[in-house]
């Protein structure tokens, strides 16, 4: 059956319509960001250094001190060297021109002051500064060695004259191993009372025999039943104990290097031995 001539006309009409328009919005003028230049490079460069490490690449290390430059790593084309004869400042010359007349197996360039015109340089040859460092080794180990260390002997009012001589005899020998000395005096528990005389009689005792080789270098403390005593040994004393730590240290070391000259004397027994079999072995037979 055809369509009705009223519903033909009205689909006409639909698709004859007008197509709908965009009402134009006005433009709107964006403000300038206020991101500086310098935002924009750190940015840049937190960006690349996250990418940096994302990716494995390790940032550059921090400055190095310039001091601590040698021979070839000095950044500088003009240098004063210090005149290995007189110590004195030569005049200043091209780096290169010092490089090339020493070698870095027997000798080092190092850099001593850059606040100058020209940074001045020092040639320092290897085995002596060796030496001056195991010179302050030396130094530094028997100074450890004879260390002065604080010790306290404990002794009781109540003791007996042997107990007495015996606290005596281990506070004088620690004065003569070079320590500081506290002898420290009180009272036992539940001990009897001894009278002031005696007490006066008991340290007059200890400072007789420690004042031979000990000096007091803080005055008495007295408080209720405590007496303590400070001693310092006398530096003569000390100076003693030094010399036998030098000389037990230097005893040590000879010793050491004996046993390690004999070891390789011993190996190059051995080696030749080896070398004289390794030839008859290879020598033609008759």
């Amino acid at each position: 059956m055809p369509p009705r001539p009223s519903a033909v006309l009205r689909s006409i009409a639909t698709s004859l319509r007008p197509i709908a328009t965009t009402t134009p919005q006005p433009l709107v003028r964006l403000a300038p960001s206020k991101t500086t230049a310098y935002q924009h490079v750190r940015a840049a460069s937190s960006s690349s250094s996250s990418s940096s490490s994302k990716f494995g690449i390790r940032a550059p290390p921090p400055p190095t001190n310039p001091l601590t430059l040698r021979d070839a790593q000095i950044p500088y084309e003009t240098v004063q060297l210090v005149d290995p004869s007189s110590n004195a400042l030569l005049a200043p010359q091209p780096l290169k021109s010092i490089l090339s007349t020493y070698s870095t197996s027997t000798h080092n360039l190092v850099l001593v002051n850059v606040d100058r015109e020209y940074p001045i340089v020092k040639l320092l040859e290897k085995e002596v500064e060796r030496k001056k460092e195991k010179v302050q080794e030396d130094k530094a180990r028997v100074k450890r060695l004879v260390g002065m260390e604080e010790k306290e002997v404990q002794v009781s009012w109540q003791s007996a004259q042997g107990d007495l001589t015996h606290k005596l005899s281990l506070a004088k020998g620690l004065l003569g191993k070079g320590d500081r000395v506290q002898v420290v005096f009180a009272n036992r528990k539940r001990g009897e009372a001894v009278s002031e005389n005696r007490k006066e009689e008991i340290v007059k005792g200890f400072d007789e025999t420690l004042g031979e080789i000990g000096k007091k270098w803080k005055d008495d403390e007295r408080t209720k039943g405590l007496w303590v005593l400070y001693y310092n040994p006398l530096e003569s004393v000390r100076n003693e104990v030094a010399k036998k730590v030098v000389e037990t240290d230097a005893a040590k070391k000879k010793e050491k290097e004996e046993k390690k000259e004999a070891r390789r004397k011993k190996e190059e027994e051995r080696r030749a031995k080896a070398e004289a079999r390794a030839a008859a072995a290879a020598a033609p037979s008759s």
